[in-house]
């Protein structure tokens, strides 16, 4: 596994098997004790003081149970009896599939399991976005739209739109389970969505809203 790894391409991420103890095959290296809830929980409040964007990330990764916890937090599913997110979406489309770009491939987020599978098995934060610091987080959120699950909206020139606020509320959750952790994170839109569309192979229906950097701060 290289340094930078986050997410093993053969093992499916769960919070449920991480948090249990299940190392599914990892590294030996132990986990963070950080990857479990903190024995005092930041306050939303407090979380919302300590929120910022960042732009520099050391090159520590980020574990993967830790991954597991900030995926849930973004659009797990909160109330398993209706299936419902803990982001809201337009109409309820719960249309936002997110994918984790790291040095070991790119996944997709699947809330209803609360586990990923592997979309494409190579590292393309090189190109996720003409910005530098995007590529040197060591995994990066893709918020892509399944447009279909937009089709309440009748002018579909309208559906962009209505994904990316989606979208947008999603990485919010993101921003403020990392400052209850202590992660860096910035929304980015300026990528490079052709790119992005070419290396996924994605579907006319999949839309590329945003591109969140996600890794610990740098020191300094």
């Amino acid at each position: 596994m290289s340094q930078n790894a986050s997410l093993p391409p053969h093992v499916a991420l769960s919070r449920r098997t991480l948090l249990a103890g299940a190392a599914l095959g990892l590294a030996a290296a132990p986990l963070r004790q950080a990857a479990a809830a903190p024995e005092t929980e930041m306050t939303v409040t407090e979380a919302l003081r300590q929120r910022r964007s960042t732009r520099r990330f050391s090159d520590q990764p980020v574990e993967p149970a830790l991954v597991a916890e900030l995926l849930w937090a973004a659009f797990g599913v909160n109330r398993p009896e209706t299936g419902l997110h803990t982001a809201p979406s337009w109409h309820g489309a719960a249309d936002s599939m997110i994918h984790v770009a790291s040095a070991d491939g790119v996944s997709v987020y699947e809330p209803e399991r609360d586990t990923t599978r592997q979309r494409h098995p190579g590292d393309i934060r090189q190109s996720l976005s003409p910005q530098p610091f995007v590529a040197t987080a060591p995994i990066c959120l893709l918020h892509i739209s399944d447009l279909r699950r937009l089709s309440a909206a009748e002018d579909e020139s309208q559906r962009p739109l209505y994904a990316q606020i989606d979208a947008a509320i999603v990485a919010q959750n993101v921003y403020l389970f990392a400052a209850s952790r202590g992660l860096g994170t910035c929304l980015v839109g300026g990528m490079d969505r052709p790119g992005i569309t070419a290396a996924l192979g994605l579907e006319a229906h999949e839309y590329v809203a945003f591109v969140q950097p996600v890794g610990w701060p740098a020191q300094g």
